[in-house]
């Protein structure tokens, strides 16, 4: 048997107070007859608006429920025990089957029938009959009560007492078992009315109903449950019963829930808005609120909707489609079973935004700031910065794990590097950005180039290395000897060099040009390599020229008369020359005298020889005199400060110093002789 919940009172119906009745009848000793199956209960409901926010965005959460329906899953058996005996005349008995007819379209109507209960019908008078079985049709039990004659006779309750027993068969724990005795008079003498009210008691809440005068309290407290008005009721007649029914409804009609209550427990991700938990039942409270959850509590839940709404605040992660309640837990003294459906709220967490930066060049060997520091989040913070994609062949990155990374360009070409923002719910933007290195030509450096004069048919060498920002690049070498000749010698690495012979005398340029795989270059030059032939020939000459201006720095504007005289020649088997160079240009006061010769070119028509000598009597001097024996005859001489390089006298200053000579003698002869 289940402890009786009455669900509230409903408005009349039909303008009928008998429904009040039924309701009462129903529903006494607290029992609720027509509380539904679990399968048949509407569900609570459970739902948000809006259902779709931003990140740290609002929705309100609304519950519903019907106090009704939804608090109850346990099916009721009625047994109506009616008084069929002679006392009862029969204007009276029709009005007892009215009322009962009564009571029985109620229950139906509250959903008794519809909702897994049954209902039946016993008459009692002498002896007990049943006048239809516990039967799940209404139309079946209504119409049992119209066709039910009256029997007549004495009255044997405890008869009514144990056939309302049987009827109900074993004590089913599933069901509610409710039973209403209505009775005219005390009981016959020595019925055993107590000890079958006792029997039916264990596993049935009974009401009593007497009417007139004729049934006493005590038998009636001896039929029902419980004593007093809880449980019995009194009717002077049988006419009387619907006022006074309408009275008891109200005296004994309770709530269908007592003390319920209703427990939120958030879901990770989401805080309750302080302050935001209503509900629109008079007389809830709401108590244990914290940014997890709330607890709604009440005395009682009669038949009425709640409704409860609260705001809830997205914390920031995560984001999605997120389960709003963790759990939300009814309960009520009844154990009643409530499970109410889950609420769904997505969050649209909005992704970073990577931002790369402008397209970058950068040289071979050097580096470039890539920087993604105008990267944003528009709902979070950015948590980290990943660059990668560069070109092994091309590039490296230092600090990828920064806003800011270092681009390393290794070789020429075009790098596309890619920036990956994640934020703080783990979303991610990439964007890229084009590296372009531009290829640096190798750097060369002579660290040796032929200084003394070189026989012909000897070697002659030199060396040097070279430097390229780009480390991946590979090289070539290309020697121009200056006579003709160019040597390629590939797949170079520094230090570099190389050897010849020359077959001819003459001074040469060695033209050195190391070149990348990208077509870059550099090219150094050894000046001015002095190859001589000892049997080539010898030079003679004398005269004087018109020294321009400038020529003698001391004094630019000097001019005039300059003589020469001066005789070159190898001795046989000599490596260094012999003979004598004179020269004086009066307007500078200048006396140049040779006093040794390091070394003698004679080329064809032109012969060049270099040595020292004294100015004006003082040592510590240089000079290279270069003569072509054509039409006309030309002469060049340089002097200067063998310590420091001072330019004293040139003829053809500014002139390289293995250029031809372009000053014509104004007098006298210059003549090569051959050897």
């Amino acid at each position: 048997m289940h402890a009786v919940i009455l669900h509230g009172r409903k408005p009349a119906r039909k303008n009928r107070l008998l429904v009040a009745v039924s309701t009462f009848a129903v529903a006494l000793a607290g029992t609720v007859v027509m509380a539904p199956t679990a399968s048949a209960a509407p569900a609570p409901g459970a739902s948000a608006s809006p259902t779709s926010v931003s990140r740290f965005g609002v929705s309100t959460v609304t519950l519903t429920l019907d106090g009704e329906s939804s608090t109850q899953s346990t099916p009721t058996d009625l047994v109506l025990v009616l008084d069929e005996s002679g006392s009862i005349d029969g204007g009276e008995f029709n009005q007892l089957k009215a009322f009962a007819d009564d009571v029985v379209e109620a229950v139906a109507d509250d959903g008794l029938f519809t909702n897994g209960g049954r209902a039946a019908v016993v008459g009692f008078s002498t002896a007990a009959h049943t006048v239809i079985g516990l039967s799940t049709s209404e139309t079946d039990v209504r119409n049992a009560i119209t066709g039910n004659p009256q029997a007549g006779g004495t009255t044997c309750i405890s008869c009514g007492l144990n056939q309302a027993n049987t009827v109900l068969g074993a004590d089913d724990p599933a069901r509610n078992q409710v039973v209403i005795v209505i009775t005219d008079g005390n009981a016959n003498g020595g019925d055993p009315t107590g000890a079958a009210a006792t029997s039916l008691q264990a596993k049935a809440t009974v009401f009593a109903v007497g009417v007139g005068d004729g049934v006493s309290q005590a038998t009636l407290e001896t039929i029902a449950s419980g004593p007093g008005s809880s449980n019995t009721f009194s009717a002077g007649s049988f006419a009387d019963l619907a006022a006074l029914l309408e009275t008891l409804v109200a005296a004994v009609s309770v709530p269908g829930a007592t003390n319920p209550s209703v427990a939120v427990t958030l879901a990770a991700g989401w805080d309750l808005v302080p302050g935001s938990v209503t509900s629109n039942l008079a007389g809830g409270s709401i108590g244990g609120e914290s940014v997890n959850g709330f607890t709604w509590s009440r005395s009682n839940l009669a038949d009425e909707n709640l409704v409860i709404t609260y705001q809830i605040k997205h914390e920031g992660a995560p984001c999605g489609p997120l389960p709003v309640n963790s759990s939300v837990v009814y309960n009520d003294d009844e154990n009643a079973v409530v499970n109410f459906p889950p609420v769904v709220v997505t969050v649209n967490c909005l992704p970073p935004v990577a931002d790369a930066g402008a397209d970058k060049s950068v040289a071979e060997g050097s580096s470039v700031l890539l920087d993604g520091s105008g990267s944003h989040d528009p709902d979070g913070v950015i948590t980290s910065y990943a660059w990668s994609g560069a070109d092994a062949g091309v590039g490296t990155l230092t600090n990828a794990g920064n806003a800011i990374a270092t681009y390393n360009g290794l070789d020429d070409g075009a790098d596309a590097v890619t920036l990956t923002v994640t934020d703080d719910n783990g979303l991610t933007d990439d964007d890229s950005t084009t590296v372009t290195v531009q290829n640096v030509a190798p750097s060369l450096t002579l660290t040796s180039c032929p200084i003394q004069p070189n026989a012909v048919n000897t070697d002659v060498s030199f060396t040097g290395t070279f430097t390229d920002p780009g480390t991946l690049d590979t090289h070539s070498m290309s020697v121009n000897w200056g006579d003709g000749t160019t040597t390629p010698v590939p797949g170079v690495s520094s230090p570099v060099g190389a050897t010849h012979q020359y077959t001819a005398a003459g001074i040469y340029d060695i033209a050195v040009t190391v070149t990348d795989d990208d077509g870059g270059t550099d090219t150094e030059t050894c000046g001015f390599v002095v190859v001589y032939d000892p049997e080539g020939g010898f030079v003679t000459g004398g005269g004087w020229i018109d020294s321009p201006a400038g020529a003698y720095p001391a004094d630019p504007t000097a001019t005039g008369r300059a003589n020469f005289g001066f005789v070159s020649k190898y001795k046989n088997g000599a490596s260094v020359p012999t003979g004598s160079t004179e020269f004086q240009f009066k307007a500078g006061n200048l006396n140049f005298h040779s006093n040794d010769y390091q070394w003698l070119v004679v080329a064809g028509q032109k012969a060049i020889f270099k040595g020292t000598g004294t100015v004006n009597g003082a040592s510590g001097y240089s000079f290279m005199l270069t003569a072509t024996d054509a039409s006309p005859d030309r002469f060049r001489i340089k002097v200067w400060e063998t310590a420091g390089g001072t330019v004293v006298y040139d003829n053809q200053i500014g002139s390289a110093d293995g250029s031809d000579p372009t000053t014509a003698i104004s007098g006298g002869q210059i003549v090569i002789h051959k050897g």
